[in-house]
């Protein structure tokens, strides 16, 4: 063990007898650098023992796990590293962290806390050590209590500064929510946060309302898919992930998959491949070739994924996307993942509202 390492063997033994339940409660964090924290609560808890440990504000990994996956724990299952899939980013837990052949957080914070690899994979407590571990060390020795220094640091955890971007707005303007365990949380607005500026290329979406976010190159096909008889449907998914972590998927040199929009949940839209060009995205090359495929923020298994601002910005997106398409709005051409021949996946889940989000596209067709 470390000189002055307090995370002792005992240490290790008890914090692998806590369960990832414990008790109801609710969190309450200052909107300052001095905000206080309510006493119960078992993610609370769990949030509270990494800091101590690491001495990382809590504010910012709170920011950064509501980001992440809106508090939850997801199963492994959700986003394992699976090549050639839309989703298989090889992300695990509500922190995160990576494994797949080009980057691997999640063998790092096994070593950082000697904690097994699975346990991080499916433990919400030991996720969040291991997270909180790796931010840690990318800070290096000195751990500034100012949010504000950890900007880069955030951005080399995530995706790169769009995720950095995403976690800060979230510092700024606080949030609130109840988890599937009955615990109510809260993160106040931290008014004096500055976000970081993303910059995107100099190129015109074709939706005037999304922002130009590039796939990589070697993710999609160039095509000239302009007329009605190369594009007639439109196929909808969820990214099992964050609205930064999917932009930097496709914009990943190895991922060899992408969407032609991606949706988050405060109604964002960000374009990464051009309709006219063919995206990979449905796992049915006939599908990818005559389709349009938008992706959504969020996880199949969490009913909250499924946004008032995401169903109406995807809503607007879709109308526009079938006006220019000549795409009938009904459910053999406005259809989900799951509904492709040869899917193995449930996407979007059994919460996305097919007949709520039908009837709004057509109702912003009309407009």
């Amino acid at each position: 063990m470390r000189s002055g390492d307090r995370w002792s063997m005992m240490d290790r033994r008890d914090f692998l007898r806590i369960g990832g339940t414990g008790l109801a409660g609710a969190v309450l964090l200052g909107g300052g650098a001095g905000g206080a924290l309510a006493r119960t609560g078992s993610l609370k808890g769990e949030f509270e023992r990494a800091v101590r440990r690491h001495r990382v504000p809590v504010e910012l990994l709170l920011a950064m796990g509501y980001v992440n996956t809106l508090w939850e724990m997801p199963p492994p299952s959700a986003s394992a590293y699976e090549p050639g899939e839309l989703e298989g980013r090889g992300a695990y837990g509500l922190m995160q962290l990576v494994r797949n052949p080009w980057r691997d957080t999640l063998g790092r914070a096994a070593s950082l806390t000697g904690l097994p690899e699975d346990l991080l994979e499916t433990s919400r407590q030991a996720n969040i050590m291991g997270g909180t571990a790796v931010l840690a060390a990318i800070q290096g020795a000195v751990r500034p209590p100012d949010l504000g220094a950890w900007q880069k640091v955030v951005a080399e955890y995530g995706s790169g500064t769009l995720y950095a971007t995403q976690v800060y707005e979230t510092l700024r303007d606080g949030v609130s929510s109840t988890i599937s365990t009955g615990e109510r949380l809260e993160l106040l607005p931290h008014e004096g946060v500055k976000v970081p500026a993303v910059y995107t290329a100099q190129s015109t979406p074709d939706y005037d309302r999304a922002a130009w976010q590039s796939a990589f190159s070697g993710n999609y096909t160039n095509a000239n898919r302009e007329t009605s008889q190369n594009i007639n449907r439109l196929v909808v998914h969820v990214a099992q992930g964050s609205y930064a972590g999917t932009i930097g998927w496709f914009q990943n040199r190895q991922a060899k998959v992408s969407a032609h929009y991606v949706v988050g949940r405060g109604g964002e839209v960000a374009q990464c491949v051009r309709d006219a060009d063919i995206a990979w995205h449905a796992g049915n090359w006939e599908w990818n070739k005559h389709s349009i495929g938008i992706e959504h923020e969020g996880y199949a298994g969490n009913p909250t994924t499924w946004s008032y601002a995401m169903y109406h910005a995807s809503a607007r997106l879709a109308a526009h996307v079938c006006k220019r398409h000549d795409i009938p709005v009904d459910q053999d051409h406005v259809v989900g993942h799951h509904m492709v021949p040869g899917s193995t996946h449930s996407c979007p889940g059994r919460y996305f509202d097919y007949t709520r989000y039908r009837r709004l596209v057509r109702h912003y067709k009309r407009r």
